[in-house]
Formats: C-alpha cells, sequence, structure tokens
C-alpha cells in the first residue's frame, strides 16, 4: 500500500504574481505595437486604447476564470504515485513512469511521462523544491 508523501494546491498568490507579469509584459508589447502604428499612421489613440482594453479583457474575464479552473487542482505524491485530483476527475500516474519533473517560469512544475505527456502543476509554491520531491520519490522507488 502505498503511503502520503506531500499535497500541493495552487495557491492565490502565485497566480496574482504570474497575473501581474504576464499583464505587464502584454501592455508593453501592446503599447509598443501600438507606438509602431502610432508613429507610421499617425494614429496615436492605439497606444493608449490598446492597454487599457488589454487590461480590462485581463483583470475583467480571462484572469478570473483562469482562476475559478485552477483552484480546483489538487495533487498527491505517494511512494508509488503522482495523482491529480481536479474538475475533470483523479487521474494517477505512477512514478516508474516519470521522465522528468522541472520548475517551469517561476509558477509551475511540468512533469514528463515516457509516452510523450506531460501534466502541469500551475500555480504551486516552490515549484523547485515540488520538482525535487517528485524525482526524490520517483528515485527511492527505482532503488
Amino acid at each position: 500500500m502505498s503511503e502520503p508523501l506531500a499535497a500541493w494546491a495552487p495557491a492565490l498568490p502565485v497566480f496574482l504574481r504570474r497575473s501581474a507579469i504576464v499583464g505587464a509584459l502584454s501592455i508593453a508589447i501592446v503599447a509598443l505595437i501600438g507606438w509602431v502604428i502610432g508613429s507610421t499612421t499617425g494614429f496615436w489613440q492605439i497606444l493608449y486604447v490598446g492597454p487599457v482594453l488589454l487590461l480590462a479583457y485581463n483583470i475583467g474575464f480571462d484572469d478570473p476564470a483562469r482562476w475559478r479552473t485552477a483552484r480546483q487542482n489538487r495533487w498527491h505524491l505517494r511512494t508509488d504515485a503522482l495523482i491529480e485530483h481536479g474538475p475533470n476527475g483523479e487521474a494517477s500516474m505512477p512514478l516508474t513512469e516519470i521522465v522528468d519533473a522541472r520548475p517551469r517560469l517561476g509558477w509551475s512544475v511540468v512533469v514528463r511521462l515516457k509516452d510523450g505527456q506531460r501534466l502541469r502543476l500551475p500555480y504551486v509554491r516552490d515549484p523547485k523544491e515540488i520538482a525535487a520531491q517528485i524525482l526524490s520519490a520517483r528515485a527511492r522507488l527505482a532503488a
């Protein structure tokens, strides 16, 4: 029988940090595009309207919907498997099928399986530690 080793859930502060970073980069890119359009066509209003519309969309629609879905996920590391509980049900990945686990972008962990599939654990605290725990559990099982 497998024993529980760790459990993780998405963290709202991590999600908000990710939203701020992605939002700032998106606004900068849209503003740059607006500047290019404004300098070539003389339509400078796009420089201001584009970023404001992008910000309104992210705050009003995209980010809240993304968080409502993500916050339902839970991941449980056991001595023989990584189990995901989410809005679509439960999925169990045997540790023997895990090829690699790596932190990604500072707010998620990507787990690669032997068959090429990937599992993403988004908006988790300390993704480096989580990846290390998964790989350590896999190594103990293989030994």
